[in-house]
């Protein structure tokens, strides 16, 4: 089978498309035939060598795979060959056939397609995740909001009775952030943004603060940041680092929080799936996503690094 291969930590040049056998699912998995991948900005810090955890080489990266059940590996009872299913994988995503633990496989239904099913794993569970503790009537600043996390973040923040505020690095991307319901859409890269969220605001700032830019811009975000209020870290798509004076923290009472999902239980992951899905069925989501044939996945990460996609970023594999 044709799968993209990592053989050495490095650039988007060291993903290869090459012809490996065809994986056979254990007990208590599945077989699952590819119909897409999903890819997260994690995908090519692991690929780079800079994400929390590395893998072993070779590898074959993706953690996402949607499409339909080729096998059943012993033990395994409640799901049938043929099914349309989403599954979470320990790697082995970017390829035409990958195995799933069985407890890790989620039914998707007939009117949901593959791609935008892949949005729901990672994205759409984080988007969740760091909305926790917010309620109707705040304010929240979602940086990237034209990005996977993002353009869930901004519509669930809507729902939930939000103030929201979307930053975006260009006019196409800020027009999506507005077209998804924020009140207010805002170029980060430009000098006075932070003017512009105070402005927003009528001064008070924000709060609550999804941050995942990373560089400069986060000791920027203190400053549109409410007394009181909170920030919330889950990425850094500069690649970059940053420094925050722990004393600064005083003068009004901020927070600063990381954010990791596999941090969270597997009983708030079931609940946010299942929450999700119901948005879905509500028809209150829309999943944004930008495809890639299987054997462009080097121009798929190196999309995703320069900041060149909108929402959702998908391996299309069959």
């Amino acid at each position: 089978m044709k799968a993209i291969r990592l053989n050495e930590l490095g650039g988007a040049d060291k993903l290869s498309l090459e012809e490996i056998d065809k994986p056979i699912p254990n007990a208590g998995e599945i077989l699952i035939k590819v119909a897409a991948a999903g890819i997260n900005y994690a995908d090519t810090m692991m690929r780079a060598g800079n994400y929390l955890t590395k893998p072993e080489l070779p590898v074959t990266l993706g953690y996402e795979a949607a499409g339909t059940i080729e096998s059943l590996g012993e033990n395994v009872s409640n799901l049938k060959v043929g099914q349309r299913v989403l599954a979470t994988t320990s790697s082995g995503g970017y390829a035409e056939f990958a195995t799933a633990k069985a407890n890790q496989v989620i039914p998707i239904p007939d009117g949901l397609g593959f791609g935008e099913s892949t949005a729901l794993l990672v994205q759409g569970l984080t988007a969740l995740g760091l909305l926790n503790g917010t309620k109707a009537g705040d304010s929240i600043l979602i940086h990237a909001a034209a990005g996977g996390v993002g353009t869930l973040l901004v519509q669930l923040a809507k729902h939930k009775g939000l103030k929201v505020i979307g930053t975006a690095s260009s006019e196409q991307k800020l027009q999506t952030v507005a077209e998804l319901g924020a009140d207010f859409a805002i170029n980060y890269t430009e000098d006075d943004w932070t003017d512009e969220v105070l402005k927003a605001t009528d001064g008070k700032g924000v709060d609550w603060l999804i941050e995942m830019v990373g560089g400069d811009i986060v000791g920027k975000n203190l400053k549109v940041l409410a007394k009181h209020g909170t920030m919330w870290i889950y990425g850094s798509a500069s690649g970059e680092d940053f420094k925050v004076s722990v004393l600064s923290l005083m003068a009004k009472n901020h927070i600063i929080r990381g954010y990791w999902l596999m941090n969270e239980s597997v009983e708030n992951r079931i609940a946010f799936t299942k929450e999700l899905l119901e948005h879905l069925g509500a028809g209150r989501l829309k999943i944004q996503i930008t495809e890639f044939p299987l054997e462009k996945a080097k121009e798929a990460h190196e999309a995703i690094e320069n900041r060149k996609t909108t929402g959702k970023v998908v391996l299309k594999v069959g």
